[in-house]
């Protein structure tokens, strides 16, 4: 993706969100190159760290800058790679049932397309590891807000707190399970649509592709003998 300092440079100074629309920090810094094209961003972190992002994660939706977690740009990565070596064998496969190409050339070209496409889905692989490390982090983060929750009822229930600071942390907390349970649902869409990443259909042969059926220049009917 490709951002220019004119395009990126006008969110200096403002807050940049995850996808979840949480805070991730605010951008400080652009690295760009002669063509005026940014490849890095500084964000400086709640915390005062100052952390750079290369461009590939930042994305402008609706106005609002966004870095994508790492996890994210690769699955998008996959699936548009996947997407654009399936077309590709769809016409390839087309260009010899047309005669547009010979078999060893076809055959050449399929078996770069296939060993492209198992480089492919074994990266899927990893990427589905780190989406379940990821929903068994959020899971339990969701387990402990429900317990909180609990926690906090039982207390202002008991008198220990007042109804003031039980609406207020009861608010904070159902709003972190809302982001939670959101981002628990993206996580397995995201997972559901790499799962779509599969292997390339069967291959077809010069014979199969373009040899027509042979019909018979003579056809013989015989005639049943009366008795």
């Amino acid at each position: 993706m490709t951002l220019t300092v004119e395009q990126i440079g006008k969110y200096l100074g403002q807050a940049f969100e995850d996808p979840m629309g949480r805070p991730s920090g605010k951008l400080v810094g652009l690295t760009a190159d002669i063509k005026d094209e940014v490849q890095a961003v500084q964000v400086a972190l709640s915390s005062g760290e100052v952390t750079e992002y290369s461009i590939n994660s930042v994305r402008v939706i609706n106005g609002h800058p966004i870095i994508l977690e790492a996890w994210r740009i690769e699955a998008e990565d996959l699936k548009k790679e996947h997407d654009i070596i399936k077309r590709r064998r769809q016409a390839l496969d087309l260009l010899l049932k047309d005669g547009d190409i010979d078999q060893t050339e076809y055959n050449q070209l399929r078996n770069s397309y296939e060993d492209i496409n198992k480089e492919i889905i074994g990266k899927r692989e990893k990427v589905v590891e780190t989406l379940k490390e990821e929903i068994a982090k959020l899971e339990q983060q969701i387990k402990d807000l429900q317990t909180a929750l609990t926690n906090n009822k039982m207390l202002y229930t008991a008198a220990e707190i007042d109804e003031s600071t039980y609406h207020s942390v009861t608010e904070s907390i159902r709003a972190g399970l809302e982001i939670a349970r959101k981002e628990r649902k993206d996580l397995d869409n995201t997972r559901e649509s790499l799962q779509t990443i599969d292997g390339l259909e069967a291959s077809i042969t010069t014979t199969e592709a373009s040899a027509p059926t042979k019909i018979p220049d003579v056809v013989v009917i015989k005639m049943r003998e009366s008795t």
